[in-house]
């Protein structure tokens, strides 16, 4: 494979004539449309032993979509060609992660854990104010992104891979100047399209369904127009909160906790320093010469220990940061002071003093209350495991449902007509959340009638839920599903007068009619563009699809479907532009005609990669069309 990465260096010319929108290397394996699926956990991804389940792929699909809703709002609404979209990304990346994992295993090729750990303890984002790693911190970045550890030290060692194997290797691929005037006629050239649009949904219907197709369909769509079980339950809450409430700490317990995380109270004097180090004793007092004299201390850092800017200021350091010698004189030195030679294993240092922050505390009322609060948070899982053991014992002993409520002073609260996909038709106010809870819904369909369950954890508290009623699940009646029956059938029928029509256009177009004229013989409104360039385009077509146009010959059709609109379309017209680009323009297209080379390297190094495996991809299994 490294010997076809050579070989497509060596052809760099034809590809940067034909490479101007280059593909992602993870989009080089198809999909075509969502048919929706459900069944076991079975590999949908498998490259040799490598084997990527179902699972996987809905858990890192809800999580996009989590992420998704996060950023947007509850109120995004995410329709099915989204979801789509956001379904062959994650199939695509998965692909490509497996394909490296493969290769990696077969390189000998290993990311060690303590590797991992430098670069995790060295990312400013998980640093605390005193530029230590705090694992508090980074494990709220990572709740706050919905990842756990396991998952981000997983995705970092995949992108240290695919650096490695892939990136790396593509990294070095540079267009020279003397193509700019090919990229320039390539750049310039314009196209005039005709297009014809042909929208299914304002297609017309000359009759209406009849009895038999109203019982077939409904017959054929059967599963679709079953009502699905439905249940009513009651359930109690014990919120951690109110658990939290009922401890109070001792005072030696908040004394001990100030003691042990004083630097969330205390924050000691810290001074900004500028520092120049040198290897040999002679330069750093010839230094210390020029800065007594009234030299600048940055231009004395440039010159003489040859430091930039950013290597001479420390910033605001605490005094134990400062080697020994010069930790007691800065911090007993006033503003603009300069110190030193002072020589450490590191070599001469000389520092000045810019700046001082007093040492700051907070108040110790403050803080007793944000350790409280701190305690009871530790303390209330421990009081609500063993209200929780307690309760599961009750339920042993037979106690019911009410009896339990009043000895642990809870509401009991209501859900009425839910699915097992979570949806209701009443859950009492202020407990919405649990719908989407997959633990209490799988609890509500675990239990018969007037079973009590075991105790459910959830994020806020625990959960106790007790079975009502259970409506099973049964066909509904014909007439009440005929509106949705029409409207599928409508919709089936408007598809097929929209194939034939696009059939009959396509086959004139490949007979030599002109667009022109296959658009008045079937009453279609024709469109043409204005003159345009390979970054624009029309009909909201995309960039590949663009490129597809502006690669095809003149007249030569090419049909495109979005959602329910089908796009006919020509090449009518070629315009040789002779703009002269300027400079910055010219070497901007260079810039960008050499990363799109490097990304089809990529492309094709995975695609090597990958031919080195037997690769299966499940994508009806996974919830897409076979590809």
């Amino acid at each position: 494979m490294i010997t076809k990465l050579s070989k497509f260096k060596d052809s760099w010319i034809i590809k940067i004539l034909l490479t101007l929108t280059a593909l992602s290397f993870v989009s080089l394996f198809g999909i075509t449309s969502y048919i929706g699926s459900a069944g076991k956990n079975n590999p949908v991804i498998e490259v040799d032993d490598v084997k990527i389940n179902k699972a996987e792929i809905n858990a890192e699909y809800a999580h996009e979509l989590q992420m998704a809703q996060n950023l947007f709002g509850e109120n995004l609404n995410i329709n099915e060609a989204m979801k789509v979209a956001i379904l062959q990304n994650i199939m695509q990346k998965e692909l490509v992660n497996a394909i490296m994992q493969a290769t990696a295993q077969d390189l000998g090729v290993s990311i060690s854990d303590d590797y991992i750990r430098q670069i995790i303890f060295s990312q400013a984002e998980f640093l605390d104010a005193n530029g230590q790693f705090s694992h508090e911190k980074f494990s709220r970045l990572l709740a706050l992104s919905g990842w756990n550890e396991d998952k981000y030290i997983q995705t970092l060692k995949q992108d240290i891979v695919k650096q490695h194997l892939v990136q790396g290797l593509v990294s070095g691929f540079n267009v020279p100047s003397f193509m700019s005037p090919y990229l320039e006629k390539i750049a310039n050239q314009q196209k005039v399209f005709k297009f014809i649009t042909i929208d299914t949904d304002k297609l017309p219907i000359d009759r209406k369904i009849s009895q038999d197709e109203l019982e077939q369909y409904y017959q054929d769509f059967s599963a679709q127009f079953t009502e699905p079980e439905k249940r009513d339950a009651s359930f109690i809450v014990l919120a951690l909160d109110n658990m939290a409430a009922q401890y109070a700490p001792s005072q030696e317990e908040i004394q001990t906790y100030y003691e042990e995380h004083i630097d969330q109270f205390v924050t000691p004097e810290k001074r900004n320093i500028l520092q120049m180090v040198f290897d040999k004793e002679d330069d750093a007092f010839a230094a210390m010469q020029k800065l007594n004299a009234g030299q600048d201390f940055y231009a004395v850092a440039k010159e003489m220990a040859n430091q930039d800017k950013e290597a001479t200021e420390l910033g605001w350091v605490a005094k134990d940061q400062l080697i020994a010698d010069m930790g007691d004189r800065m911090f007993e030195a006033k503003k603009n002071e300069i110190a030193g030679p002072v020589k450490s294993e590191m070599g001469w240092h000389i520092m000045k003093l810019i700046g001082v922050k007093a040492k700051s505390e907070m108040p110790r009322a403050t803080a007793d209350k944000k350790i409280i609060n701190e305690l009871r948070k530790e303390k209330a899982y421990d009081i609500a495991y063993e209200k929780m053991a307690k309760i599961e014992d009750e339920i042993g002993a037979g106690k019911t449902f009410a009896e339990i409520a009043q000895d642990n002073q809870a509401t009991i609260y209501n859900v009425k007509g839910i699915d097992d996909q979570g949806k209701a038709k009443f859950i009492s106010k202020g407990q919405e959340k649990l719908l989407k809870s997959t633990d209490f819904v799988d609890a509500v369909f675990s239990y018969n009638v007037n079973e009590i369950s075991q105790v459910i954890e959830e994020e806020d508290g625990f959960v106790i839920v007790n079975v009502d009623a259970i409506v099973d699940a049964h066909p509904m009646d014909i007439n009440d599903v005929k509106p949705e029956i029409e409207k599928m059938w409508a919709d089936n029928e408007r598809s097929a007068i929209a194939q034939e029509i696009v059939n009959d256009v396509t086959h004139d177009l490949e007979n030599g009619d002109s667009i022109s004229e296959v658009a008045t013989r079937f009453k279609l409104k024709l469109n043409t563009t204005k003159p345009l360039k390979r970054n624009e385009n029309f009909a909201n077509l995309n960039g590949l699809q663009m490129k597809e146009m502006f690669n095809e010959p003149l007249n030569s059709a090419k049909v495109y479907a979005q959602d329910n609109i089908t796009i006919i379309a020509v090449a009518d017209k070629v315009i040789d532009a002779n703009k002269k680009l300027s400079k910055d323009e010219a070497n901007a297209l260079l810039m960008k005609s050499s990363a799109e080379i490097s990304q089809e390297a990529a492309n094709q190094l995975v695609e090597a990669y990958g031919a080195n495996y037997k690769v299966n991809v499940d994508y009806k299994e996974a919830g897409l069309g076979d590809i």
